[in-house]
């Protein structure tokens, strides 16, 4: 009687021991497939990146450009206020009056 108790503890024993291993291998499953949708949006995010970066090459290309033709605009500005400025130092209100 003692030796088949025993053998029916061991028997329960290794059925909670399949059930723990059974339990881990469920829980890595899990794990593992939580784990590949989580690459799978970083991936997404990633391409999105990229094309948001492109779009900031663009906008960045058209500001500069912008820069550029105000930096141009300004200048002429400047030659014109400069060229204002000789003229009207070389008015002379006196003969205006004869």
């Amino acid at each position: 009687m003692k030796g088949n108790l025993g053998q029916f503890l061991i028997l329960i024993a290794a059925g909670c021991v399949a059930l723990v291993f059974v339990k881990l291998m469920y829980d890595m499953s899990a794990n593992m497939a939580r784990m590949t949708g989580y690459v799978g949006s970083l991936s997404q995010d990633v391409a999105a990146m990229r094309v948001s970066m492109g779009q900031m090459t663009e906008d960045m290309a058209k500001m500069r450009a912008s820069m550029t033709h105000m930096d141009e605009n300004i200048q002429n500005m400047g030659s014109a206020a400069q060229q204002g400025g000789k003229l009207f130092q070389q008015w002379n209100p006196n003969e205006m009056m004869r």
